[in-house]
C-alpha cells in the first residue's frame, strides 16, 4: 500500500479491531510481535508500519523509511511483555525499562489486499 505522509489519516478501534478511512483497510489482527519478528519483517521489506500516539491517529511510514526507522527508533524498544486478560490485553512494560524511555507496542494486521501491516503503539 503506497501512503503519503500529507497528513493522511486512518482511524483505529481496538474494540471492533477495525482500521478504516473511508474504507475499512483491515479487520484481520493476527497478533502481538516480539522484536525479533519485527525485525525479520523489516528484513525482508515485508511490512507497512503506522505508528499511533494519541487519539488513535496513524501515521504512515513509507516503506523505503523502514530500515532507518527500525535503526534509529525501534530496534531495543519494543515491548514484549503484552498480557492476556480474557478478551483483552494489557501492556506490562514500563517507561523505565527502555532508553530514553520510550516504547513501541507492535501488532501485525493483515490488510484487505493481504499486504502485512505492524500497528505501532507509541508509549512516550
Amino acid at each position: 500500500m503506497k501512503v503519503s505522509k500529507e497528513n493522511t489519516k486512518y482511524l483505529m478501534n481496538w474494540d471492533s479491531k477495525k482500521i478504516w478511512k473511508e474504507e475499512i483497510i483491515s479487520k484481520e489482527f493476527i497478533k502481538y510481535l516480539k522484536e525479533e519478528e519485527v525485525n525479520e519483517l523489516v528484513q525482508k521489506n515485508d511490512v507497512q508500519f503506522g505508528v499511533i500516539s494519541e487519539r488513535d491517529i496513524i501515521n504512515w511510514i513509507e516503506k523505503e523509511e523502514n530500515q532507518s526507522f527500525w535503526d534509529s527508533k525501534m530496534k531495543n524498544h519494543i515491548c514484549e511483555n503484552i498480557i492476556k486478560d480474557d478478551d483483552d490485553y494489557f501492556v506490562g512494560c514500563d517507561y523505565e525499562d527502555f532508553k530514553d524511555g520510550y516504547f513501541f507496542v507492535a501488532s501485525l494486521w493483515k490488510m484487505e489486499k493481504g499486504e502485512n501491516l505492524i500497528i505501532l503503539e507509541h508509549y512516550h
